[in-house]
């Protein structure tokens, strides 16, 4: 049985294009398909800005007028995995099979149509991911890791090697504290400068909060809260 086939290319050039047009008519005549119709588009736009010639062969496809839809590779499809997923799932939902020429990817075999279980299990997972599920629908909370409450004594330390010159990275390391505590607390706070030389001495050598005494930044911690 002859299968009607509906070439699709995103090329950059009208040369890229021909040839990429030639090369799939070569396979169809191969394998004994039909070309109906070819269809071309620039390599820019995905998804719902495709330009025109993408939907021109959606339309095309959904009319019943092709078995097979051929491409060059995956990413004439679409420019993200979510848009390639729903490309091909597509695919499936009109009863179109899929020759991808790069991988040699052809659903008309009965080998490769394991493609379109496969990809319609990893879009239901994409779908849950956007959606902030799981696989089945279901909507999970998202779990905030509880942050830790700093004591008086970490916040005089954080604010006095701030004042200092660290960064935030390097006070979280000193400190073993989460980065996204000190930041949030950096942002909270407001900072005085503390003396040159308790910056010399503690700056960078800060193991544990234990090493560095709170009375040992400088007298300007005094009346922190």
């Amino acid at each position: 049985m002859s299968r009607r086939v509906a070439i699709y290319c995103r090329s950059s050039t009208e040369q890229e294009k021909r040839v990429a047009n030639e090369t799939l008519r070569v396979v169809a005549k191969k394998e004994g398909w039909t070309v109906a119709q070819e269809y071309g588009d620039g390599t820019k736009g995905s998804g719902a800005n495709r330009p025109g010639q993408w939907e021109r062969l959606r339309s095309f496809v959904e009319m019943g007028k092709a078995d097979v839809v051929m491409v060059p590779s995956l990413a004439a499809i679409g420019d993200t995995v979510s848009d390639i997923l729903g490309g091909i799932s597509w695919l499936r939902e009109q009863h179109c099979d899929l020759y991808v020429h790069d991988v040699a990817l052809n659903t008309v075999s009965p080998v490769d149509q394991v493609l379109f279980e496969v990809v319609k299990a990893l879009k239901a997972v994409d779908d849950a991911s956007i959606r902030g599920g799981d696989a089945s629908g279901t909507q999970q909370p998202r779990a905030r890791e509880p942050q830790p409450v700093l004591s008086r004594y970490q916040r005089s330390i954080i604010r006095a090697a701030i004042s200092s010159g660290l960064s935030p990275r390097e006070v979280a390391k000193s400190l073993k504290l989460p980065l996204a505590t000190v930041r949030a607390f950096v942002k909270k706070g407001r900072f005085i400068r503390a003396s040159t030389a308790d910056s010399l001495k503690y700056g960078r050598f800060w193991g544990t909060t234990d090493q560095a005494p709170a009375a040992s930044i400088g007298t300007n911690l005094a009346n922190f809260d």
